[in-house]
């Protein structure tokens, strides 16, 4: 899985032409890990294919497994230990899905390889709000 995700993060890097703490490779490693455990976890047939595509500033990441189960984003209890993978996918990437295939499933997310400027990020993300008890 390591040598994977670090295929992914150096070639996000070269297509994009990005530092490595850009947050264009940090959520590429990140979505790309949650569908590869998946895949991983939840299908039994080895090997498991994975396909990364840049097409009109657009990363395409798909994972493709035997499994006939089409996986559905959930939130788990507080206390649970997994169940949270599709969940990151759904709010880190720009769009994510899963197409059946005749031999089992792809899982995919696109990350829009545009970073929008500092100012523009701010003005688009609302500001945390803390609140503090006594």
């Amino acid at each position: 899985m390591t040598t994977a995700r670090r295929h992914v993060r150096d070639t996000v890097q070269d297509w994009a032409e990005t530092s490595p703490d850009s947050d264009v490779v940090h959520t590429a490693e990140v979505v790309f890990s949650e569908l590869a455990t998946n895949a991983i976890r939840f299908s039994e047939h080895r090997p498991i294919p994975v396909a990364v595509r840049l097409s009109s500033a657009v990363l395409r990441m798909e994972v493709h497994d035997r499994g006939p189960a089409l996986p559905a984003p959930t939130l788990p209890e507080d206390d649970s230990e997994g169940g949270r993978g599709l969940f990151l996918v759904g709010v880190l990437a720009d769009r994510f899905g899963t197409t059946s295939t005749d031999s089992g499933k792809t899982c995919w997310a696109e990350i829009d390889m545009a970073e929008p400027s500092p100012a523009a990020a701010l003005a688009a993300s609302p500001l945390p709000v803390q609140r503090s008890y006594t």
